[in-house]
């Protein structure tokens, strides 16, 4: 199939651009999008981006339209606004529609997708969904199984099985860490959100499987109240054996989307990811701190004394009080 490429970069009707640019040997992951719109095309997304978020440049370099055509709105070097905190290693293409896209716009984003994995040398892990980004796992977008996505781009049909989920008692309370968490049917992303919980609200979770969907690095999906299940990267212990540990030194961020700085608290606190985000400390940027966290099972916290107390950089996340996997360099535990 030929697919149709408006090429507008450019194209003084194009918003912007007006974000720094980057060198293209940066770019390390293809996210794709949707919408969530019936309709539309970049003209009337960019008068809600410009409009209603003062946005100076747009979400994405690629928009799909239902029937298939390609807008093609920036060039790679330009940094768009798909993914908070992930822009500057991201490519960004959008479908048009809310859940539900035509064959031609799947054929569409396959070529698209492929042609965007050549120009950067990526391979197929390197294409994410919108919510497989840390820090937006309760996202809807991109409203597909990500999973058949990427079967279909390494030459599959796209039939990807459900997991047989290992599931193993718990029976402990959680507490929530984010602002708002989607209660799914499955430990997955995809299935059916049952209902929401809210920041620091406790739950009991009888069963835990450790094989669900991955979400920032974590296959762990936690039961709720017998009823649906949310993502381990979202919660922790209610209470848990912790590990204090002092020591001063200083970190260096190691991953590309940064991580958040959570704080302040007037105290030592337990689970830091309840704690409102500062700001977030950018990959290459350091950070000294002055004592450390490690949950049994959540993650690992470097603290940092301020004047209103103290603020958490949370370093990799932890199993049985071992630090599985490190997002920081300059420390080990």
């Amino acid at each position: 199939m030929t697919i149709k490429i408006e090429d507008l970069r450019g194209d003084s009707r194009i918003l912007g651009p007006t974000n720094a640019k980057r060198d293209v040997s940066v770019v390390k992951n293809i996210a794709r999008h949707h919408s969530a719109t019936e309709t539309g095309d970049v003209f009337i997304f960019q008068q809600y981006w410009n409009g209603e978020l003062g946005w100076g440049t747009g979400g994405y370099h690629e928009i799909i339209l239902r029937d298939g055509t390609v807008q093609w709105c920036y060039f790679d070097e330009d940094v768009t606004n798909g993914v908070g905190g992930h822009n500057t290693p991201t490519y960004h293409i959008c479908l048009v529609g809310n859940g539900s896209f035509t064959e031609a716009q799947e054929e569409a984003f396959n070529q698209r997708a492929k042609a965007a994995m050549e120009r950067f040398g990526l391979s197929v892990e390197n294409v994410l969904g919108h919510n497989e980004f840390s820090g937006h796992a309760s996202n809807i977008c991109p409203g597909t199984n990500m999973d058949a996505v990427r079967d279909i781009l390494n030459g599959g049909d796209g039939n990807v099985p459900e997991p047989d989920y290992i599931m193993h008692d718990w029976n402990k309370e959680m507490v929530v860490a984010a602002d708002v968490l989607n209660v799914r049917q499955e430990p997955n992303t995809r299935s059916a959100i049952l209902r929401q919980l809210t920041r620091s609200q406790v739950f009991h979770s009888a069963r835990v499987t450790i094989n669900g969907e991955l979400v920032n690095g974590i296959r762990h999906w936690y039961e709720v109240d017998d009823n649906g299940w949310v993502s381990g990267s979202l919660v922790a212990e209610a209470s848990s054996d912790n590990e204090w540990i002092e020591r001063k030194g200083e970190v260096t961020v190691a991953i590309s989307g940064g991580i958040n700085l959570r704080g302040p608290s007037s105290d030592n606190v337990t689970n830091p990811t309840s704690l409102p985000i500062l700001r977030r400390v950018d990959l290459g940027e350091t950070f000294e701190y002055d004592k450390i966290l490690v949950q049994k099972n959540g993650h690992a916290f470097v603290r940092q004394s301020i004047s209103e107390g103290y603020t958490w950089l949370a370093i990799g996340s932890t199993a049985n009080g071992i630090v599985t996997s490190y997002w920081v360099t300059g420390i080990e535990i």
